[in-house]
This record gives C-alpha cells, sequence and structure tokens, in this order.
C-alpha cells in the first residue's frame, strides 16, 4: 500500500526492535483503512500518523482505529525514526479506493 505515512523505521535506543514495531504500525494501519468501496460513513475520520500527516480510517473510535493509534505511540515512544515524504496530503476527506492494485483503503 502506498501510504503518505508508509515507511521503514529506524534504530531506536535501548534495543527497542523498531523493525517488528514497524511491522506491527503497517498492520494496525491497513487494519484501520480497509473498507468497502461504494459503502457510505467511511474515512471520515483522522488519526495523525507517524509522520504527522492525517490518515484517514474507516470507522473513527473503532477497535481497529485506536489499534493504528496506538501502534503510532508505541513506534514513536521507542525512539523509531519514520520514513515520511517530503510533505503530507492536503486532502480534507477520506476516499476508499484501491491503492496500487491493494486493497480497498482509505486514502490518504
Amino acid at each position: 500500500m502506498t501510504d503518505a505515512g508508509a515507511g521503514t523505521g529506524g534504530a531506536g535506543g535501548g534495543g527497542t526492535d523498531c523493525a517488528a514495531l514497524q511491522v506491527d504500525l503497517e498492520a494496525a494501519r491497513v487494519a484501520a483503512k480497509s473498507c468497502v468501496l461504494g459503502a457510505s460513513g467511511q474515512c471520515a475520520e483522522k488519526v495523525t500518523d507517524e509522520c504527522g500527516c492525517s490518515s484517514y480510517v474507516t470507522t473513527g473510535g473503532s477497535a481497529e482505529a485506536q489499534g493504528f493509534a496506538a501502534a503510532i505511540e508505541a513506534f514513536q515512544a521507542a525512539g523509531c525514526m519514520p520514513s515520511c515524504p517530503g510533505s503530507c496530503s492536503v486532502l480534507v476527506s477520506g476516499m476508499c479506493l484501491l491503492v496500487g492494485g491493494q486493497g480497498p483503503y482509505c486514502t490518504p
């Protein structure tokens, strides 16, 4: 999936396994952003991702959205460095789309 916040994590301090935290973060991102094409009421809520960008999720407050937020917090708390785009998307709403032949996912 090509997401503005997707990327590989850098090394953290104290023996933190940033690669494992990145895998957890990506799995949580996919779960929170998976949507159904054509369904209403999706992709309207956003979470601030590890890059500080708005990342739209299928349902705000859902277990998946909370899991994504927790994975972001764990990644950041461990001191892992995200690989971020030069700038965040400026879209003001999310859309359920196929992304790179995968998904569908809430975008951005």
